[in-house]
């Protein structure tokens, strides 16, 4: 891969990149697209589920952007109970829920003996659900993220660990959580939104697939009626 940067028209840098970067960028390029796609459908069921919250991201964000544009990036440090609930959500729907990981030294953890090279799997699905870190754990209580000393998900808190935590985090997570932020907030910003046939948010099914990802059983199906007083495209 050759990058070449120009200034003034004429060409002041050029970077000769190896397969090795070009291979690492694709991954976190495209290895996140079905992580970033199951998390903002999970956000998106798990406030419609929850007509209370909905209501209140959305007075929100009309507080903050009002309803004469679309979110931008510079919105999304004002929108405090909104990153509550990309956060809540994260808590009970990881967008990997098995961490995959090799130890590179032999160790002891809580009396047994890890050995060098050895495959551990971490179970951050039942790290965001454990009743000892969480109180009422299965339940999407986004307020639970405006106590003070919450944990945050950046990978410093062991209870809180959807993007895995030190030097082996998630390499795209700045970049998947942007995504999912502006995804999500335009969502909810731009319509808003209703279950088919009559269904009632309790009767949305939250089940899910669990493997490498854990999406869904069923596709979200609702309904968009636009909310905005400016054109969307």
């Amino acid at each position: 891969m050759i990058i070449t940067f120009y200034k003034n028209n004429s060409v002041y840098l050029t970077w000769i990149l190896g397969p090795a970067f070009e291979h690492n960028s694709q991954d976190v390029m495209f290895g996140g697209t079905e992580t970033v796609a199951s998390a903002i459908e999970w956000a998106m069921a798990e406030l419609i589920r929850s007509p209370d919250d909905l209501k209140r991201v959305q007075k929100e964000l009309e507080d903050v952007v009002g309803l004469t544009r679309r979110v931008d990036e510079s919105d999304l440090d004002k929108l405090t109970y909104f990153r509550c609930c990309i956060k809540e959500s994260l808590r009970l729907h990881p967008p990997i829920p098995l961490l995959l990981h090799e130890t590179a030294k032999e160790a002891v953890v809580g009396g047994y003996r890890i050995p060098k090279q050895a495959r551990v799997m971490i179970n951050a699905f039942a790290i965001g659900r454990d009743p000892n870190s969480w109180s009422d754990p299965d339940s999407f209580k986004p307020g639970r993220f405006l106590n003070e000393g919450v944990p945050d998900f950046k990978g410093g808190n062991f209870e809180f660990i959807p993007f895995g935590s030190g030097r082996r985090s998630c390499p795209g997570m700045q970049l998947g959580i942007y995504a999912l932020e502006m995804c999500v907030a335009n969502l909810l910003h731009c319509f808003t939104w209703g279950l088919p046939d009559g269904m009632k948010p309790s009767e949305l099914s939250m089940d899910d697939i669990f493997g490498l990802t854990a999406p869904r059983a069923s596709r979200l199906i609702a309904v968009p009626t636009p909310r905005l007083l400016c054109p969307l495209y």
